[in-house]
């Protein structure tokens, strides 16, 4: 079971909520006295009206129902202390965490960012580069900046290769041709050198997280955008040992080339069932999202000109696609919130996070933080031997450095936070640099935590969505014990309600034989009097599809609806009549037959338990039902009605 999918069609909740008629003093219900508040049913409602498919559970009433059996999930939950596990508590945590670094954003700097991001999206850049390897803390650049700078000579006179042989070395100095980027493939600084430098020049040296580089463009091109194609695949493992999945997409590919219909031959013959019922077509992608190299670039290639591929081979099999449609890079608005989260990804990120911090500093009317530091500083020392920095024992630690709002930072807290975070500091470092240095993280990270701290109280919108969250987390681990990993693990009381339900596990009419298919009747006809005569369809494959594909075979246990077969075909045993279809004509050799029949327990047993555990939260809910008493206010629930209904 997805998490996210149980978040979304149990516990979502609308961003805002106002009617004079409803008030959080309004209780809808109470679940063994715990009051739950009509706004927040309200809430729940309104953000998955959509999302409920059953029309009869979009009524006031049917909703309720769903809605006080999550909340009665919920109560059992806590009963039974779920909420206190510690792993549910540590992914709680993580979520939390998550969630709130898009609350500690500046929007107008990210908007910015977005939109440069986009106008690079929409281009592509082809470059190299030459990187001088450099910690990036390290504050004595002068030796690496001029052999960057020699580099760059070297760069423009001799060219690449020379370069590359003389230089790269993949530890301190490293050569490297890019290819073809666009934004988000690289950090942020060189992105942006890359695309501020014209076509054909080398860049002026510039520093990233990695150490000193210039960058070289060959080419910037427009983005190849999107491209919509449908394919036909025969997996490289087949059922049917008679099928030779090279050999079968050569044959359905002359066929494609002789007129037949690609679709059909998709819905009919393609082994990738989420598309063939579709006519093979899959959804459009972009350059980089398909993890085929050679499935991308043979799409890229096709054209409304040159329509249908070549078969070619990926790790899933061999495929033959068709072109459907190109589009440019999506309008800004259609790619704005992927944009946006990947800006909250990327390296990007710290100048957001540079804003932020401004802003919190005239939120929290922070005006002088540094002032006492000098005090701090004039006291401190490096005890060599304990390998820790200290205050003078006769110092009073606990005296205010920092105050955020109703917080007080200590010198004990940035003393604790110097010897935590000694990784960071460079041996050659001299004390003030060291303060000053981890000050200004101290300072970050007390001021970013203070408002993850207190957003559930500052931010109602916050408040909302964590309570999604955190109530969808603790129902999925209910659900995985109680129903969904039970249902499973209960051999017996499986095999119980298959004795019961068995009428329900059916498997449909089947024939064991072969189909030949072609779109020319002449063809069938001859397979049938080969078939006739007790002629192999190798030895008729070789025959008749010689010089062209005119007629395709599948053979095996198909059911009958399966697309292979004609759907006028009788269920009986021997050679069929000439049967014609949608301009395709078939004749079926029929070997055996196996009629309807109960599927076993080891058949059954995938749809069995899914069924099962339907069965079990029916029943458990019933029993919840009883354990905690439900109080439902008809005069609040009125209003609730009256309000959805206007």
């Amino acid at each position: 079971m997805n998490k996210t999918f149980l978040f979304l069609s149990t516990a979502c909740f609308s961003l805002f909520l106002s009617n004079a008629q409803i008030t959080d003093k309004d209780v809808l219900l109470k679940i063994s006295e715990e009051p739950i508040s009509a706004t927040e049913f309200l809430r729940v409602y309104n953000k998955n009206l959509n999302l409920v498919q059953d029309n009869s559970q979009k009524e006031v009433d049917s909703y309720l129902e769903l809605f006080v059996n999550y909340k009665l999930k919920l109560a059992e939950a806590k009963a039974l202390k779920y909420d206190k596990d510690p792993a549910y508590l540590n992914e709680f945590k993580s979520y939390k965490n998550q969630l709130t670094q898009s609350y500690l954003t500046d929007k107008n700097v990210t908007d910015d960012l977005v939109r440069e991001a986009y106008a690079r999206t929409e281009n592509e850049v082809k470059a190299q580069h030459v990187l001088v390897l450099l910690d990036e803390v390290e504050t004595d650049t002068l030796a690496a900046f001029s052999k960057i700078e020699d580099y760059r000579q070297r760069f423009i006179n001799e060219g690449f290769e020379s370069v590359k042989k003389d230089l790269h070395n993949g530890k301190s100095v490293f050569v490297e041709d890019l290819g073809y980027f666009s934004a988000f493939k690289m950090v942020y600084n060189f992105e942006s050198a890359a695309y501020e430098t014209q076509v054909g020049t080398v860049s002026q040296p510039f520093r990233t997280r990695f150490g000193f580089h210039v960058v070289k463009v060959l080419e910037k091109r427009k983005s190849r955008g999107q491209v919509t194609v449908a394919h036909i695949m025969i997996a490289n493992t087949q059922k049917d040992s008679s099928v030779v999945a090279k050999d079968r997409i050569q044959e359905l590919h002359r066929l494609i080339l002789q007129g037949e219909d690609f679709g059909e031959l998709a819905k009919q013959f393609s082994d990738d069932k989420s598309s063939s019922m579709r006519g093979g077509e899959l959804k459009p992608f972009n350059s980089g999202q398909i993890n085929s190299e050679i499935f991308e670039t043979t799409a890229f290639e096709l054209s409304s000109s040159n329509s249908i591929s070549k078969p070619i081979q990926t790790q899933f099999g061999w495929h033959i696609l068709k072109y459907i449609t190109k589009k440019p890079v999506q309008p800004f608005e259609d790619l704005q919130q992927e944009l946006k989260n990947k800006v909250g990804k990327d390296s990007r990120s710290q100048l957001v996070k540079a804003k932020m911090l401004e802003q919190l500093m005239s939120e929290y009317q922070i005006e002088n933080p540094n002032y006492k530091l000098p005090n701090f500083e004039s006291n401190l020392t490096y005890n060599e031997p304990n390998g820790s920095w200290e205050l003078p024992k006769n110092f009073d630690n606990n005296q205010p450095l920092l105050y955020v709002k109703n917080k007080t930072f200590t010198y004990q807290d940035f003393l604790q936070f110097l010897n935590k975070n000694q990784r960071f500091v460079k041996k050659t470092w001299s004390t003030s640099v060291v303060v000053k240095k981890q000050y200004a993280s101290f300072l970050e990270q007390s001021l970013f935590r203070y408002k993850e701290e207190n957003l559930e109280n500052e931010n109602e919108e916050f408040a909302h969505i964590l309570n999604e969250y955190r109530e969808g987390l603790l129902l999925f681990e209910l659900m995985q014990d109680k129903i969904w990993e039970g249902a499973k693990n209960d051999s017996i009381g499986l095999q119980e309600f298959y004795n019961v339900n068995k009428q329900n596990y059916v498997w449909p009419d089947r024939i064991v034989g072969s189909v030949a298919r072609s779109s020319k009747a002449k063809y069938v006809k001859k397979v049938r009097k080969y078939w006739a005569k007790n002629k192999s369809n190798k030895m008729i494959d070789d025959l008749l599809n010689k010089e062209q594909q005119n007629v395709i075979f599948s053979s095996g246990e198909l059911e009958l609806g399966n697309p292979i077969l004609p759907k006028t075909i009788d269920f009986e045993t021997g050679l069929s009549k000439l049967i014609n279809e949608n301009a395709n004509y078939y004749v079926v050799n029929v070997k055996a037959l196996k009629p309807k029949s109960l599927k076993t327990y080891e058949e059954a047993k995938g749809q069995l338990v899914a069924d099962y555990q339907t069965a079990l939260e029916s029943e458990w809910i019933e029993e919840l039902r009883t354990k905690f008493k439900v109080d439902i206010n008809q005069d609040v629930l009125a209003k609730v009605k009256a309000l959805i209904s206007n």
